[in-house]
């Protein structure tokens, strides 16, 4: 009988001690970090663009360096508001990826625009 008394305590003390904050609140949406680096691969930009090299199209950390690690500069350029700087006779090549980039959500385009002005 002891035995189960003790265990008791051990199970309801922690319980008991336990409390919520005054200030807490749920959220129902949930929140999460969208990863630039995944994005390049999914949405197609690694096809033509390593982070670190020249294949077809300029590396990542080029492009960084020629937008001088501007996030919205790159962004900019993502949604068709200003032209490309890096190799711009080469632009057409990438319209096809660049119009696949403008229906991806806001929240994606900033996560790759911060993912390649990060490679300085």
């Amino acid at each position: 009988m002891k035995k189960r008394y003790i265990a008791l305590i051990f199970i309801i003390l922690p319980l008991v001690a336990f409390k919520f904050p005054s200030d807490t609140t749920l959220s129902t949406t949930p929140t999460f970090d969208i990863d630039g680096k995944s994005l390049t691969i999914s949405k197609g930009c690694t096809l033509c663009h390593h982070p670190v090299k020249k294949i077809v199209g300029p590396s990542f950390k080029d492009i960084s360096k020629k937008y001088n690690g501007d996030v919205n500069r790159i962004l900019n350029f993502f949604e068709g508001k200003s032209k490309p700087i890096v190799h711009p006779e080469e632009f057409q090549y990438m319209k096809p990826v660049l119009n696949q980039l403008k229906h991806a959500s806001k929240e994606e385009r900033e996560a790759i625009a911060k993912y390649i002005a990060g490679l300085k």
